[in-house]
């Protein structure tokens, strides 16, 4: 009579819903992130033919009334930054969390975070016309520069623990000194930034 109910117990213990399951996001987001930055990228370079001669309107596309002066191309690419910053950031969190000695998870997490809403503050506030679109670079891209940062500290830290490859962070330091040329490279830099993150694509089993 009782080992029936023993039996039902063990049974019951042994599958609990959602106890051991945590979804790794990392393989996921480190391709994406790079890809949304490549993508804006693109769009950004495609907007701004419309100030070459004989190609104006080109970023207009008809234009999108919430955003004003703006064209559909300029907003396009304003989501997508933020997309693609909201992305790193969601990255440096769990990459963050993968670390074991150094204890960087929180202070990067929450500055990542701060980089993130930054930068889609930013956006929303040119967009509706609260910053003007001459706002000071420092104002319109230091969200993402916070982020990167956060990024690049949580990179030097699982280096260090030997859990990402010295060439993968060579790749992605390139990639930011690409991007900082003044020649609008800046999906060349993404396309870097894929390949030194593509080792955090292949899941990491549990230590």
């Amino acid at each position: 009579m009782t080992a029936p109910a023993r039996e039902r117990v063990t049974t019951r213990t042994t599958t609990l819903p959602g106890t051991r399951e945590a979804t790794d996001r990392v393989p996921l987001l480190a391709l994406l992130a790079p890809l949304l930055l490549f993508t804006h990228g693109i769009v950004d370079w495609v907007d701004g033919l419309d100030s070459l001669d004989g190609l104006r309107g080109l970023g207009g596309l008809g234009g999108v009334a919430a955003a004003r002066d703006q064209g559909a191309l300029s907003v396009a690419a304003g989501v997508l930054l933020v997309l693609s910053v909201a992305s790193f950031a969601w990255l440096t969190v769990g990459l963050g969390a993968r670390l074991r000695h150094l204890p960087l998870a929180v202070p990067t997490a929450l500055l990542a975070a701060f980089g993130a809403g930054a930068t889609a503050a930013v956006w929303v506030g040119q967009v509706t016309g609260l910053i003007g679109h001459e706002a000071p670079a420092a104002l319109s891209s230091g969200g993402g520069v916070l982020t990167a940062v956060a990024l690049a500290m949580v990179l030097v830290a699982l280096t260090v623990e030997g859990r990402l490859p010295v060439g993968s962070l060579a790749l992605a330091a390139g990639s930011v000194g690409i991007m900082l040329l003044p020649w609008g490279l800046g999906p060349l830099a993404s396309l870097v930034l894929l390949i030194a993150l593509a080792p955090l694509t292949r899941p990491v089993e549990a230590d």
